[in-house]
């Protein structure tokens, strides 16, 4: 339940509430979401495996190994500064994860994209930006107010955090963008700007080192992207919920999934889920985002009833109804209350889904969430929660050049995109000579599905295209190579 003072509060009480801080130090709680280490590199693997992932490395961007092609961050081939930065972030991951590069900077393109996953909540505060409140279209929100103050303070004095940190908001203040604004955000070098431009150059670039560091840093972006949206699944970041969830230790659902399944049991991806376009996977007017679902089919520590105190008379259904009125949330919602006295709890169960549990201890029913509900989620919900991530990564992957070769002419058509294209793309046309060098051959517009005949260059091993446009889905970018014999 969101409670706020905001709008409401006298100024003069806002500052007095900044004297018992102290006091408030003391609380450290700590953004998790799921277990980055564990949980976010199983999901994001999953998904990738249920998706066309692979084949669109294989045969769109030339990699004979498709999601296993190791790949390689060239030292030579970027500048000193934004490897140093890049290393120091890798270096924090753990080894044990398989998702770590090697000492010589080598990682698979899958094990990249689960590196990016993590790293999106690597320190955990960068989770400041994965809420989203479907309704309002919010963000992580400190509702009480000054606590958030009173947490950043808390991180500058025990954590090592410096004053400007705090007073710039690099330290955790409870509040944060909502997730799809950090998606699109130019400061997020995990988000959809990172991974469209670096894309691009990954087939753009002359020098077969800068492509391939392109690549990685596109993969990296990817698996930052995913980790957005699989939060998207946990019911706290979608119910504005970081205080009713979150302790010291974290959070007692996430401890239970990474505990229980790790990195490597989660189960199995449901198939792709399709969705119109990028930001209806979080959120949209057919109310069938991830962040929207979640919300209606789960509550979150913070957002269960009140404990309820019963008086003679009232039936299941009468209070049923007056615990309704404690929720912050239209769904989900009591139908009835067993109120008969019992040395084990009672469920409100969904389509065979245990969503909450609360005990009658003498006159007050109090409300809790527990094992058996955590248990009947995580079976449930994390491979909806995959099925979306896996239709996600189509979704940013479907556009494709078809490139075939005639004679001494190179055909291009654009063969898939998600909707109708908003009128003629133009594609940049690539030859790569026996070095890996690339030049830019051509440029040509390509409208609907209707083929484009250029010459063959002399000299050409490869042949590459690629093209950004926009369709009735919103933006795109579209790949194809083709090897000469």
């Amino acid at each position: 339940m969101r409670l706020s003072w905001r709008g409401a509060q006298p100024k003069c009480l806002r500052r007095m509430a900044v004297l018992p801080v102290a006091a408030l130090l003391l609380w450290a709680g700590r953004v998790f979401a799921w277990d980055a280490a564990t949980t976010h590199a199983g999901l994001t693997e999953r998904a990738l495996e249920a998706s066309k992932f692979h084949a669109v490395l294989a045969h769109q961007m030339g990699l004979a190994l498709g999601a296993f092609e190791p790949l390689k961050i060239d030292r030579a081939a970027i500048d000193a500064d934004t490897l140093r930065g890049l290393k120091s972030r890798l270096d924090l991951l753990d080894s044990a994860g398989g998702y770590r590069p090697s000492a010589e900077g080598v990682a698979t393109a899958i094990a990249w994209v689960k590196a990016g996953a993590v790293l999106a909540k690597t320190p955990p505060e960068r989770g400041r930006n994965h809420f989203l409140e479907p309704r309002t279209r919010t963000g992580l929100d400190d509702s009480p107010g000054l606590s958030g103050f009173a947490h950043a303070a808390r991180l500058t004095l025990g954590e090592g955090a410096s004053l400007r940190d705090a007073a710039t908001g690099t330290a955790f203040d409870l509040e944060g963008s909502p997730a799809t604004a950090w998606l699109w955000a130019d400061q997020n070098d995990l988000g959809l700007s990172a991974f469209v431009d670096n894309w691009e150059l990954s087939v753009a670039a002359k020098e077969p080192g800068r492509r391939e560091n392109a690549l990685v840093r596109a993969l990296l972006a990817l698996g930052g992207i995913m980790s957005a949206l699989e939060d998207m699944g946990q019911p706290a970041f979608v119910r504005n919920d970081f205080r009713g969830e979150f302790s010291d230790q974290g959070s007692a659902l996430e401890i239970f999934v990474a505990d229980r399944y790790g990195a490597v049991a989660l189960p199995r991806s449901a198939t792709p889920i399709p969705r119109p376009d990028l930001r209806s996977f979080f959120v949209a007017d057919d109310g069938k985002g991830l962040a929207q679902l979640t919300q209606q089919r789960f509550f979150s520590a913070g957002t269960l009833p009140k404990d309820f105190t019963c008086v003679p008379g009232d039936g299941d259904l009468e209070a049923a109804g007056l615990v309704n009125q404690t929720l912050g949330f239209a769904e989900p919602k009591f139908d009835v209350l067993e109120l008969r006295q019992s040395d084990r709890p009672h469920y409100l169960v969904r389509d065979g889904v245990k969503i909450a549990a609360y005990r009658r201890v003498g006159n007050k029913i109090h409300f809790f969430l527990d094992k058996a509900v955590y248990a009947d989620l995580a079976r449930t919900w994390l491979p909806e929660v995959m099925a979306y991530a896996a239709g996600l990564v189509d979704d940013l992957l479907g556009g494709k050049l078809q490139l075939g070769l005639a004679s001494d002419h190179v055909t291009i058509a654009l063969s898939a995109v998600r909707g109708e294209p908003g009128g003629p793309v133009e594609a940049r046309v690539f030859a790569e000579d026996e070095a890996g060098m690339r030049r830019q051959v051509a440029t040509v517009g390509l409208n609907g599905g209707e083929p484009v005949v250029i010459a063959l260059p002399k000299g050409a091993r490869r042949i590459a295209a690629v093209a950004r446009g926009r369709d009735s889905a919103g933006g795109f970018i579209a790949t194809g190579e083709l090897s000469l014999p």
